[in-house]
């Protein structure tokens, strides 16, 4: 468990109790509200140090992976070589009419649905 989830479970009950002490106590409910804002703002700053990533309790810390090299994308700019047909497609490229995959000729327009 991270050292953060920990604290935001304390901060929890901390919140819960400040809330509830403004109305089982309302003499002193300005006072509360300032200490529950002000309560609040630190929480909030405590929780983003950077030690609240730290692990709590025992237990071995995960090792971390080795980032895994990612095949190039499509669109990184090197072309794909080969013929697109309606196969991949689904519909002719000059008409845009829907055709059947491995269909050659366009049953609409009569053009090849072959592309490049």
């Amino acid at each position: 468990m991270q050292l953060r989830v920990l604290f935001s479970i304390i901060n929890i009950g901390i919140f819960l109790a400040l809330f509830a002490l403004e109305f089982v106590i309302p003499r002193y409910a300005t006072y509360l509200f300032y200490l529950l804002l002000a309560w609040f703002v630190a929480s909030f700053l405590i929780l983003r140090l950077p030690v609240m990533s730290r692990r709590v309790g025992g237990g071995p810390t995960p090792t971390p992976t080795p980032a895994v090299a990612a095949a190039p994308l499509p669109s990184s700019g090197t072309p794909v070589p080969g013929v697109v047909d309606a196969a991949d497609l689904g519909f002719c490229p000059h008409c845009g009419t829907n055709v059947a995959p491995g269909t050659l000729i366009c049953p609409s327009c009569g053009k090849s649905t072959r592309i490049g």
